[in-house]
C-alpha cells in the first residue's frame, strides 16, 4: 500500500513539474533568469586580491597522498603559505574593507560615471597585493612539487586554479549565454 501511494506521489510530481503554465519545462523564464542575473554580487577586495587559505586535510584527501612523510611535507608547505597569505590579508585588511565599501556603495547606485575611477582605485590597492600573493604561490608550487608525484602535481595545480576561478567575479550577460561575450544586444 505504501508503495502505490509513493508511486502515485511520485508520478503526480512529475507530471505538475514537467507541464508548468506556459509549458517552460520547469526551467525559470528568461525574466526570472535575468532577474536573478541582475543581482549584483557584493564586492569582496580580498577574493579580487587571491586571498584565500588552503585547507590541508582536504588537499592531503583530494591528492591522496598517502605516505605520511610527504603528508606532514605538504602539510608544512601550506601552513607557512597560508601563514604569509594571513599576514599579508591583516596588513591590507582595513584597506581592503575601505574599498569594499566604496565599491559596494557606487555598484549601489549605478553610478558609470565614477566607474572607471573606482577600477582604478581596485587596481591601485589590490595589485600589489595581488603579486605579492603570487610570488608565495609559486614558491608553494615549487615546494609541492618536489615533494608529489607527477600526476598528485597535476591535481594540485588542477584543484589551485579552480579554487582561484571561483573567486573571480563572473559576468551575468556572460552567464546567461552560456559564457559568450554579449553583443550589446537586449532582449
Amino acid at each position: 500500500m505504501k508503495n502505490i501511494l509513493f508511486i502515485a506521489v511520485l508520478l503526480l510530481s512529475i507530471h505538475f513539474y514537467a507541464q508548468p503554465p506556459g509549458g517552460g519545462g520547469g526551467r525559470p523564464s528568461q525574466n526570472e533568469q535575468r532577474s536573478e542575473s541582475d543581482e549584483i554580487k557584493e564586492f569582496k577586495a580580498s577574493d579580487v586580491a587571491g586571498v584565500f587559505y588552503y585547507d590541508e586535510s582536504e588537499i592531503i584527501k583530494k591528492l591522496k597522498v598517502k605516505d605520511e612523510e610527504k603528508q606532514n611535507l605538504v602539510k608544512k608547505s601550506l601552513r607557512n603559505y597560508n601563514a604569509k597569505v594571513r599576514e599579508i590579508s591583516f596588513l591590507n585588511s582595513e584597506k581592503f574593507s575601505d574599498l569594499d565599501v566604496v565599491v559596494n556603495a557606487t555598484m549601489s547606485a549605478g553610478n558609470r560615471e565614477a566607474g572607471t575611477k573606482i577600477r582604478e582605485k581596485v587596481e591601485e590597492v589590490v595589485k600589489p597585493v595581488k603579486e605579492e600573493i603570487l610570488i608565495y604561490e609559486e614558491e608553494l608550487n615549487k615546494e609541492v612539487e618536489n615533494i608529489l608525484s607527477e600526476k598528485q602535481f597535476k591535481k594540485w595545480m588542477k584543484y589551485q586554479n579552480n579554487k582561484k576561478e571561483s573567486l573571480e567575479p563572473r559576468d551575468s550577460q556572460n552567464n546567461e549565454e552560456g559564457g559568450r561575450p554579449s553583443r550589446g544586444v537586449r532582449q
